[in-house]
């Protein structure tokens, strides 16, 4: 059974997207679908959790260089918080 994950973007993350070239906007859809369709197990995303008072934090990456993070809302729900690069 294919589990199948619903991404929701915090408005800051969208307009980190919006405001990418289209190469780097491409590289972080690629992630973004590679995360929905597979989930955080996906070995090319080389996910991190971090873990807080709250809630845990994950990071994933869309290439070397390019970051994204997220936590799960609900059981089949994440929420990409913000993007980063270094």
């Amino acid at each position: 059974m294919n589990i199948k994950f619903r991404l929701i973007f915090t408005s800051k993350a969208q307009k980190q997207l919006d405001a990418l070239a289209h190469q780097d906007r491409k590289q972080y859809h690629k992630a973004f679908q590679i995360l929905s369709e597979s989930g955080s197990s996906y070995r090319s995303l080389r996910t991190h959790r971090y873990q807080t008072k709250s809630s845990d934090i994950w990071s994933s990456s869309a290439s070397m260089a390019k970051r994204f993070y997220w936590h799960f809302s609900e059981e089949h729900t994440i929420v990409v918080t913000h993007l980063d690069s270094h």
